[in-house]
């Protein structure tokens, strides 16, 4: 029987490399790629593995991700607990009539976290001008994003301004 390599009587066979890490696919709570794993961070002080940074591809901003959001990591790909906010950019919006409000261009983050505070969108309804709208009224986030007003409640909202 061959000897299991053991450290602090922890089975390294049991544990992932950083080699094991790099390159490898990361995947949103949805199924969707998001990108590959770029570095592994740590703390130096703590010797803690801090979280991951992501290569989203060619001319494309990568991020990074605490350790947090990360659901499991398998042979094949590294899996997340959340969907990704940045996701969001470019999708249509939808009114809860079913009617198209405009398409995302930016998204606030609450700090660092994956949180969104507002969506900003050029709307077709306010002339082709950029507006903020508040989380409050995001219904749902899939394919597009359906808010949880119509437009008209968005025309007459006090909290919906424009850029």
């Amino acid at each position: 029987m061959k000897p299991q390599k053991t450290i602090s009587g922890r089975d390294l066979s049991k544990t992932v490399t950083s080699e094991d890490l790099l390159g490898k696919e990361v995947i949103d709570l949805d199924g969707s790629f998001i990108g590959v794993v770029e570095k592994v961070l740590i703390d130096p002080h703590k010797l803690d593995f801090v979280g991951i940074s992501i290569d989203k591809g060619f001319l494309r901003k990568g991020f990074t991700l605490g350790k947090g959001y990360i659901d499991k990591i398998t042979p094949h790909a590294v899996f997340l607990k959340i969907r990704v906010s940045y996701d969001v950019k470019g999708k249509l919006v939808f009114d809860n009539d079913g009617e198209l409000v405009g398409t995302v261009t930016s998204i606030d983050l609450y700090g660092s976290k994956n949180k969104i505070v507002n969506i900003v969108l050029r709307s077709s309804i306010f002339a082709g001008r950029e507006i903020v709208i508040p989380a409050e009224y995001i219904n749902e986030i899939g394919e597009n994003v359906m808010l949880n007003v119509n437009k008209n409640k968005l025309k007459e909202s006090k909290i919906v301004r424009e850029v």
